[in-house]
């Protein structure tokens, strides 16, 4: 990819530099999509650090425009994330976790995860999963 993706590590820091009134109007505005990302993935980051480990964690774009939200890497396995701030997951929320484990084969581990608003987990088509936000970093951390 040609231009690197930023995450800061500290959602409520963008939200002060973008003058976001509070959280629920950052949340619904047009950075609510964004600042959820980025909230999921510094998450992630902060999980590996707490088992006192470098954070295997990457963005992904192909050159045709497919992109991946966040693949972790444990070992020789890749775990593929989407990360969206629906509570509704659809078909469409999973084509590229299904296009990237195309890709890959059997180097993928695990189902692919849908981060999202869901209250609970929901098995979805083609070895995926919908999980809660408030419950990746959990899932993340157990599996580390």
């Amino acid at each position: 990819m040609k231009t690197p993706k930023l995450y800061f590590l500290d959602s409520a820091i963008v939200c002060a530099l973008t003058r976001q009134p509070d959280g629920p109007s950052a949340l619904s505005g047009s950075m609510g999509g964004a600042l959820f990302q980025g909230f999921v993935v510094s998450e992630a980051f902060k999980a590996f650090s707490m088992k006192g480990r470098t954070g295997d964690l990457y963005f992904w774009r192909s050159h045709d425009g497919l992109e991946l939200d966040l693949i972790v890497r444990m070992g020789n396995k890749l775990i593929p994330v989407e990360i969206k701030l629906t509570s509704t997951p659809s078909l469409k929320h999973v084509e590229p976790l299904n296009k990237f484990k195309k890709l890959v084969g059997n180097r993928v581990n695990s189902p692919g995860l849908l981060v999202c608003r869901v209250k609970k987990s929901i098995d979805l088509p083609s070895n995926n999963q919908a999980i809660p936000w408030h419950g990746f970093t959990a899932w993340l951390f157990s599996a580390l």
